[in-house]
């Protein structure tokens, strides 16, 4: 056998049959709902959607998910009439956990073999999971579990509408844009208002930078690997409008990983002599927008000491008490996404002086989940970067530079976006998820060149 054949399977799509029975399932609960009245009206609704449903998962288990989103909504109205609220969280809490296999493992194909990332994204779904028998007030926690369990269905959508080349670039393209066109409003922001810190017009300065990083990377790259001229040239000046604008969000840990990730994009070129300049222009943007940004007689060398409100001080408490949190609780942590909830029982300090919120994704997961969900975590993380330096190499060895220079970009965006992680608390950004499947989709992508070029071979 072929040492490039193929071994990851793509997650096969539902047939159309599948969303046509649904939808008739439907059709008929919502004209059996308007016919008929009271609780039998309600069982008779029911019905046709539930033994829809029981058929889809004695055929193929895949869809059995859609219990969840039936069930989701249904538990809270359920648990108000009655006193069944632990009960219908536990119950929706064994449908996730049966519904989550059930998207990675396809019981279809028999040569369907489990990934070492897929198997890691069960093992941190399961530890979410135990980690609620660690939290007494379930109601909040269950919430943080089906922001997780959206994560995974996320990845699950993106590797199947985004496997195909085309459609990879294409959302690249579309993503760098949007980003790139918010660059240009905060920048414009910055030059008519001078008072405000930069950030768009779709979040607060500190998480406008957290998007715009990896997307520097992305723009770079791409810029690099173009053979068009007008398109190297948009995709550099996206890159350098991006690069314009986080240095105006003042946002201290985002510039400090925006100079991390110039250093890398200019190393990774061979061209360290374009950093130098790239410092002393962010340099010259800082002083220059400073003066006129805060009151008080803050000067640039103590606003990067925390004199600003002293957040660099909360910050490293907060950091502290998600320690502690872990250390007390190590093997299931105090529950999923429970750091808000819970941080009142840990302050030495007024616990309403500011949000409770770590300010890292990483302690952030680790405090809520310990072990059992920390660790699978960091597997999570490794397998993705494996995923991106395995296209890398794979395209290296076939000598395609364009198609290894968008792997590299991947993965150095992909790096930068985690670093970025150390300074917000982003566990459940749409980003992260979908720069994970990333790996995934490219790593495919590399095994099927390799696939194609040994049928052509042989």
């Amino acid at each position: 056998m072929n040492t490039y054949d193929i071994t990851l399977k793509k997650i096969a799509h539902e047939p159309k049959w599948v969303a046509i029975a649904l939808l008739t399932g439907i059709a008929l609960f919502l004209g059996a709902g308007l016919y008929i009245s009271g609780i039998f009206g309600i069982i008779v609704a029911l019905m046709p959607l539930l033994l829809l449903l029981a058929v889809l998962c004695l055929i193929n288990p895949y869809p059995f998910w859609l219990f969840f989103f039936f069930l989701a909504p249904l538990s809270y109205i359920v648990q108000d009439i009655f006193p069944t609220g632990s009960f219908i969280r536990f119950l929706g809490l064994v449908l996730v956990a049966f519904s989550v296999p059930s998207i990675l493992m396809s019981k279809r194909s028999a040569n369907f073999k489990m990934t070492p990332l897929g198997a890691s994204l069960l093992l941190f779904f399961l530890g979410c999971s135990i980690s609620l028998l660690a939290f007494v007030d379930l109601e909040e926690s269950f919430s943080g579990l089906e922001l997780f369990f959206g994560n995974i269905l996320s990845y699950w959508v993106f590797i199947n509408i985004f496997k195909k080349e085309k459609k990879l670039e294409s959302l690249l393209n579309v993503l760098i844009a949007a980003v790139s066109i918010q660059a240009l409003i905060a920048v414009v922001q910055k030059l008519i208002h001078p008072l405000w810190r930069s950030a768009g017009t779709i979040t607060d300065p500190n998480y406008f930078g957290f998007w715009l990083l990896p997307f520097i990377c992305f723009a770079f790259y791409l810029g690099v690997a173009e053979r068009n001229s007008l398109k190297k040239v948009l995709y550099f000046s996206a890159y350098a409008i991006m690069s314009i604008a986080i240095p105006l969000t003042y946002s201290r840990s985002m510039i400090i990983v925006l100079v991390i990730a110039q250093f890398v994009l200019f190393w990774r070129q061979k061209k360290l002599l374009l950093f130098g300049v790239f410092i002393l222009a962010t340099g010259a943007l800082l002083v220059i927008g400073f003066p006129n940004l805060f009151a008080q007689g803050i000067s640039i060398s103590s606003f990067f000491t925390a004199a600003r409100v002293a957040s660099i001080d909360w910050r490293w408490y907060f950091a502290q008490t998600a320690v502690k949190m872990f250390l007390e609780h190590p093997l299931f942590g105090i529950g999923v996404d429970a750091f808000f909830s819970t941080f009142q029982f840990y302050s030495a300090t007024t616990p309403t002086i500011r949000i409770a919120v770590v300010h890292d994704s990483f302690l952030e997961i680790l405090s809520g989940t310990g072990l059992v969900g920390s660790v699978p975590f960091a597997f999570i993380l490794f397998f993705s970067v494996r995923n991106f330096w395995q296209a890398r190499k794979r395209q290296k060895q076939r000598m395609d530079k364009n198609r290894r220079l968008l792997a590299e970009g991947l993965l150095v965006g992909f790096l930068i976006s985690l670093l970025s992680h150390f300074f917000l608390s982003t566990q459940h950004h749409v980003t992260l998820w979908l720069f994970i499947a990333f790996s995934t989709i490219v790593l495919n992508q590399s095994l099927s060149h390799d696939k194609q070029n040994s049928l052509q071979t042989d």
